[in-house]
């Protein structure tokens, strides 16, 4: 969801809407949670995952542009 709209921020509801269509209640700090592991998997690959995935105090969350280390 993050990759979809190149650079743009999205917010946490967006990201709701798109990975869970279905009628699941999901909160806003699940969506912290995913990114928070999306971060760690990003750090043990080599990258900075704060820095690939970038939060936007009040709005949401911003892919930045990864190259890969190698």
């Amino acid at each position: 969801a993050l990759m979809s709209p190149a650079g743009r921020i999205c917010s946490r509801d967006y990201l709701i809407e798109r990975l869970h269509k279905d009628d699941m209640t999901v909160t806003d700090r699940s969506i912290d949670q995913h990114i928070k592991n999306l971060r760690r998997k990003l750090n043990d690959a080599g990258l900075t995952g704060s820095q690939v995935i970038r939060s936007v105090y009040g709005v949401g969350y911003q892919l930045n542009n990864a190259e890969s280390p190698h």
